[in-house]
């Protein structure tokens, strides 16, 4: 599998039957098989916290989650990379489990977890939840205790990492963790994603400004912070 190195994380060049091909094989697996699915953000917050940098870059899959980055490897490196949303990751994951008769876990999620773990089981009938817990990043026993075979870790990014690293590692049945940020959000209805043409045509970001104001710090990083640094790591390559 090749990938591309932007602001020193190795972003994989994976498609999406690919990715079900990974999640199947990894589900057969003794150990755990971290997922980040990396968007313009988590790279703006990796080239000043080499702590997260690390995290990234030892994460046995690094997914685009970014149609910014996408973009930019087209127009910046000649490269072409497909963008595979994190709610699109979390939900190929939940349908993977229901085939494979696998047990998922939905940790985090500030008050929706039962509503996205009902929204995803309601889909996929034969999805076994695990357990749903809104928990922090301290838990640990309230996920082992019901060895999950995978799980969804939604605290926001970079506690999710962390948490996946520090305390998912810990727990023997584990064989898949992903960090899925504001996933929840959207299977509970909580909050919408943009039209597919917005989507399509890289403008999700815009949706969720008019959507959401109070995002425009994170809107920011995205779409203005990112492509700076990007084009002066083409200029000035280290």
């Amino acid at each position: 599998m090749s990938s591309l190195k932007i602001l020193g994380v190795e972003i994989d060049q994976v498609s999406r039957s690919d990715l079900r091909e990974i999640l199947k094989e990894q589900l057969q697996q003794q150990k755990l098989f971290q997922i980040a699915t990396v968007n313009p953000e988590f790279l703006v917050e990796a080239s000043r916290n080499k702590k997260f940098q690390q995290v990234l870059q030892n994460c046995d899959l690094k997914v685009c989650d970014g149609a910014g980055i996408s973009i930019l490897a087209r127009l910046l490196m000649n490269k072409k990379i497909v963008r595979i949303s994190g709610v699109e990751v979390a939900e190929t994951l939940c349908e993977v489990c229901a085939e494979q008769n696998k047990s998922l876990f939905f940790l985090g999620g500030f008050g929706v977890a039962d509503k996205a773990a009902a929204k995803m089981k309601k889909k996929y009938p034969h999805l076994r939840v695990a357990e749903t817990f809104d928990g922090d990043e301290n838990t640990l026993l309230d996920v082992e205790k019901t060895s999950p075979d995978a799980i969804l870790v939604a605290f926001g990014a970079p506690k999710q990492e962390y948490w996946l690293v520090d305390k998912g590692r810990q727990i023997n049945s584990l064989k898949i963790g992903i960090g899925v940020g504001g996933t929840f959000d959207f299977w509970a209805g909580k909050a919408k994603r943009a039209p597919q043409i917005m989507q399509k045509m890289g403008l999700e970001w815009f949706w969720r400004l008019i959507l959401y104001p109070r995002r425009i710090k994170r809107i920011f990083l995205a779409v203005i912070i990112f492509p700076i640094l990007m084009i002066k790591e083409r200029i000035y390559p280290q």
